[in-house]
């Protein structure tokens, strides 16, 4: 009786193990089988948080370069690895959320905007960097001479630049919030450079 019971309590056990057995080899399986798709996941999770990820253009701004609503990518390695320049488009935080903009003024430097009124009565502008004019060959001239439609600081004297700041300013002059008006933007709130319009198709390409 005893033997019977022994064998029955084996036979139970031996059961218990090759369900154990099936169970990893089924886990095993089930890893293999997704492990490709976790890895891609991994990966994107990886890129976008680091290296560069989708960015809305919100509002009018940054017209003509940028439309509202177009999508292009914000590469956010670009600052660490080539560093900001004059004229870069960039994503920056603000409490407002995130703005797209064009960097005029670095860290350090002179600016200001030097006008002239002709006998007509129009305004015409010009970028002064250290006391020397840098052309903004970007800018349709008469987005560039409503940078002085309103009495700014920047129109009226020269501006310092703090270091590790930059002067920021939204291409459609007349119609945007930037620096003129929230002061220069640290550098740890310049999340990166953007320059590809990705969606809509018809738009897609470098914007400079």
């Amino acid at each position: 009786m005893a033997k019977k019971k022994k064998a029955k309590d084996n036979e139970e056990l031996n059961e218990l193990e090759q369900i154990e057995l099936n169970t990893k080899r089924a886990s095993r399986d089930m890893f293999l089988e997704y492990a490709p798709y976790l890895i891609i996941i991994a990966f994107v999770v990886v890129i976008r948080i680091f290296i560069a990820t989708p960015i809305d253009v919100n509002g009018s701004s940054m017209v003509p370069t940028l439309k509202d609503n177009d999508i292009m990518i914000l590469y956010k390695l670009t600052k660490r690895v080539r560093g900001i320049k004059r004229f870069d488009i960039v994503v920056i935080d603000t409490d407002s959320g995130k703005l797209i903009k064009r960097v005029i003024g670095l860290p350090g430097e002179k600016i200001k905007y030097e006008t002239k009124v002709d006998e007509e009565g129009n305004v015409t502008s010009r970028l002064l960097v250290n006391g020397k004019e840098v052309k903004e060959d970007f800018l349709p001239e008469a987005y560039q001479n409503a940078t002085c439609a309103n009495e700014w600081t920047i129109c009226n004297e020269e501006i310092i630049v703090p270091e590790d700041e930059y002067f920021v300013m939204g291409d459609n002059r007349g119609d945007s919030k930037d620096s003129r008006m929230i002061g220069t933007i640290p550098y740890d709130k310049v999340l990166g450079t953007t320059e590809l319009t990705i969606f809509p198709f018809n738009r897609f390409g470098v914007k400079e």
